[in-house]
């Protein structure tokens, strides 16, 4: 009779624990939020006095891109702990999207932007984090000036014997889109900081002026072609 009944509590024990978990995707996002909400106010528990005291965190999303905080010191343990229990539901969440057919984006970066905090501030006795769209219009006019010229010096340097490896981002204008041709091999740091500057930049004063643009036709890049040894893109409608 015992032998039986330890058959059969194995035989339960295995059977709850290949029973599936059935909390839905919108279950564990909820559970996510509370956990971001629990993150917002640790932060939030430790006053902005000293600046030296505090530090700006990149901390990895589950599926794209990164998030950032200001953290002070004495929370910075606690913080990860709570961000790795963060990610943790996040990926839960993700499987079970997954499961229930949710299609979720790769990650791509359509265009090249300045995402990270440019400051971090104490306001009114909290953490605060600055970012490009809390410049002026004035500021960011300003600085969009001496990217642009670097810009403009990469394209007057550029030159190509061919067209393998070849292909194009965006850069905002006034009205619409020009694509910048570049070399998927090459060093591409120092373009692609003054690229994502330029449009974070351009952005604000877009937002900030509004122009009249007139409503066209979509030109989309179809590749690159070398005439006379410049790179040039390819447009289609």
């Amino acid at each position: 009779m015992i032998k039986q009944l330890s058959y059969l509590t194995l035989f339960i024990l295995l059977v709850s624990a290949c029973k599936k978990d059935e909390t839905t995707s919108l279950q564990w996002g909820e559970l996510a939020k509370e956990k971001r909400e629990a993150i917002e106010q640790l932060i939030a528990s430790e006053k902005c006095e000293n600046l030296n005291d505090w530090t700006i965190e990149k901390a990895a999303n589950y599926w794209c891109g990164h998030s950032y905080f200001p953290v002070h010191k004495r929370i910075k343990t606690q913080f990860e702990k709570l961000w790795n229990e963060y990610r943790e539901l996040e990926s839960k969440g993700i499987d079970a999207g997954i499961r229930e057919g949710i299609i979720y984006e790769p990650c791509e970066e359509g265009i090249w932007h300045v995402s990270a905090p440019i400051q971090l501030i104490c306001e009114n006795g909290k953490a605060k984090l600055l970012y490009m769209k809390d410049l002026s219009l004035a500021d960011s006019k300003a600085q969009i000036i001496p990217v642009k010229t670097r810009i403009d010096d990469y394209l007057n340097n550029l030159k190509c014997d061919g067209t393998n490896n070849w292909t194009s981002t965006l850069l905002l204008k006034d009205c619409g889109i020009d694509y910048i041709p570049y070399l998927t091999t090459a060093n591409l740091i120092e373009i692609k900081k003054d690229i994502a500057l330029y449009n974070s930049l351009k952005k604000n004063i877009l937002e900030g002026e509004k122009p009249n643009c007139p409503v066209g036709e979509y030109m989309y890049p179809t590749g690159v072609k070398c005439v006379n040894n410049k790179p040039v893109v390819e447009l289609s409608k």
